[in-house]
Formats: C-alpha cells, sequence, structure tokens
C-alpha cells in the first residue's frame, strides 16, 4: 500500500492543474459511490488518502460528501457484525449471507453510472423481494428500529446485489447480479418457463425495469427467449467460473452520466455565482460592471472558471429579482439593494 499511496500523492499533486475542481468533484463524487456499493476499491485506506489530500487544496466543504461516504460504509460494516451477534443470540439462521450498506440520503450521488437516475433510486419500489430475501429484511428492520426508533429505512433494490451459484449447468458458475436479475432467476426454481406477464405479475417490477433486467439475462445467455416464453438455460457455457453480469449497457450509462453531470454541475455554477454577486454587492454596495466581473472571477477561481457571459446573465437574474439595479446615470455601475 505504501507504494500505491506515494503514486496517488503524485497524482494528486496534478490536481492543482485542473481548473474546474467542481466538475472533478461530481464525477469522483459518482466514481467512488460505484466502487463502495458494488465493493470494487482496492483500499478504503487508498480512498481515504485520496480525499485525505483533496482536503488539504479545496478544504473540508469539497470533501465532505466523500468522507460522509467512507464513514458510511464504516458504520454499515459494524452494524453488519452487529446485526449477526443479534442473530448468534437468538440462535437464528438465513438461508442466505445478508448484509446491509446503511447510506444517508444527501451524502451518496446514485448515479447513472450505478445503473441507477437519482429519481430512481429515491422512489418507492413496488418489487416483491423473493422470500429468502424478504424474511432478511423484516428481521433487519425489527433489529434497526428498536435500536435506531424515530428512523425510516428505505431499501433501494435497483442498488442491490446478489451473488448466486448456478447448480443447473454442465460447470457451476459463482455470477454477481442486481436483486432484479436474480429475482427473476430464482423464478425457475419452481417452474420450468414463465411469460413476460407471469414474471411481471411475480415480481411486480414495472415495465422499463422488467424489460432491463429481462434483455440482459437474454443477452447473456443464462435465459432463452422462445415466443413469449422465458426458459433457463440449462446448457448455458462461460470462460470464467466466477464473474459480474452487466446491468445494462455500460456505453448508454457512461453517455447518460456525463451529460446528467454537466447540467447538474453548471446549474450549481449559476447559483453559486448569484452568491458570489450577492455577497460582493452587499459588501461593496455599489460597484461597476467590469470590477463586478472580476471580483465574482476571484471568488469562483478555486472551484472553476465562470464565463463571462454566465456572470452576465446571473447578473440579470438578480436584477430581475431585485437583488441588483443599475445606477440611474450610469449604466455599467450597478447598486444593491437591501
Amino acid at each position: 500500500i505504501s507504494e500505491n499511496e506515494d503514486q496517488l500523492r503524485n497524482l494528486i499533486d496534478l490536481f492543482k492543474y485542473v481548473e474546474d475542481k467542481d466538475l472533478f468533484q461530481r464525477f469522483y463524487s459518482k466514481k467512488l459511490a460505484n466502487r463502495l456499493i458494488h465493493n470494487t476499491s482496492v483500499s478504503i485506506e487508498l480512498e481515504e488518502v485520496a480525499i485525505s489530500g483533496l482536503k488539504d487544496r479545496c478544504g473540508y466543504e469539497y470533501t465532505s460528501p466523500l468522507q460522509r461516504m467512507l464513514i458510511d460504509m464504516k458504520v454499515s460494516d459494524d452494524l453488519t457484525k452487529e446485526f449477526d451477534q443479534h442473530l448468534e443470540q437468538k440462535n437464528e439462521k438465513f438461508n442466505v449471507v445478508f448484509s446491509v450498506n446503511i447510506l444517508q440520503s444527501g451524502a451518496w450521488p446514485f448515479s447513472a453510472n450505478t445503473g441507477v437516475p437519482e429519481e430512481q433510486a429515491n422512489k418507492t419500489s413496488d418489487f416483491n423481494v423473493p422470500s429468502d430475501l424478504a424474511v432478511c429484511i423484516d428481521k433487519f428492520k425489527t433489529f434497526y428500529n428498536k435500536k435506531y426508533s424515530g428512523r425510516r429505512l428505505r431499501f433501494v433494490f435497483p442498488l442491490s446485489n446478489g451473488t448466486v451459484v448456478l447448480n443447473h449447468t454442465p460447470r457451476q458458475y459463482t455470477i454477481t447480479m442486481s436483486v432484479h436479475q436474480l429475482a427473476v432467476l430464482l423464478l425457475f426454481n419452481d417452474r420450468d418457463s414463465a411469460t413476460k406477464a407471469e414474471i411481471t405479475e411475480s415480481l411486480g417490477l414495472d415495465k422499463s425495469e422488467l424489460d432491463k433486467t429481462l434483455t440482459t439475462l437474454v443477452d447473456s445467455k443464462l435465459v432463452k427467449l422462445e415466443s413469449d416464453n422465458y426458459t433457463i438455460n440449462s446448457d448455458y457455457v462461460n470462460k470464467k467460473s466466477k464473474f459480474k453480469l452487466p446491468t445494462s449497457t455500460v456505453k448508454d450509462h457512461a453517455e447518460k452520466e456525463v451529460e446528467q453531470t454537466h447540467q447538474s454541475v453548471e446549474e450549481d455554477r449559476r447559483l453559486y455565482i448569484q452568491a458570489a454577486i450577492v455577497r460582493t454587492m452587499k459588501s461593496r454596495k455599489q460597484l461597476g460592471h467590469n470590477e463586478l466581473i472580476q471580483q465574482v472571477i476571484n471568488l469562483s477561481k478555486e472551484r472553476f472558471t465562470p464565463s463571462v457571459a454566465m456572470i452576465k446573465k446571473c447578473v440579470e437574474v438578480l436584477i430581475d429579482k431585485q437583488y441588483l439595479e443599475r445606477h440611474s446615470n450610469q449604466k455599467d455601475m450597478y447598486n444593491y439593494l437591501a
């Protein structure tokens, strides 16, 4: 880890040359969330080193959401161990290995990169959870509510995954997949085939999510589609015996993530610039156009370099909102309206 730390610190040294640090932070946050949720991080210690380096250069506010994510993961590990001890004391066992990540809703950027748009991650699901998993969830809810009264748990199944062992194929495979994909496969434990309507009725997934789930299972050849009948592929073959099943097209996710992130950052920048203008004008009361532009650029340069056109648009917005007014005799002079 020591050698990796040195390499990481050298990379962070290059960070000072990045102009759009707010955009970098947004993408970094999404990638970090994806690594933590899907347990693909090389080392939590290295994640902490990277965040510490970013904090040294941009301050606490810049890295606060990143640090909160790491704290959530540590708390979740401790809570899972405590839950396991609770079950052991009650002499209760599950048919599956079960663990939960408790995530603060305001700290995690559920993104297209995880396969889940923010609006989907935050909506209530009508998903009918597989029975073995439902038992685990009910037991954990009881445990958690007793430990933390007044808190509300909302399970985000599109972000959840499970690992299943295939025993119906010539070779045994261990596959990590989404809970939705897993739920479809489990239906074939007690039936040979199922229509799309039957799967919909059994799982309660909405059309778009079910279509995506079935498409990935058919494309991966784990499930076969003949007419309107889905059947398990007993002749499935893969070079790897242990792997992760993709949830959808990576390219589509990447393109959507980039577009959504840029739009979100642009909106945040407009709000940041407006706040900088108000803060400056409140302090100075009266200021010329060019000097105001320069002041806003100076206040923003540690996060991003705003364009003059964007600053002008924000000035116009604040005039419309009656935070500012143009001087009656000097059109390039602004007055602050208390």
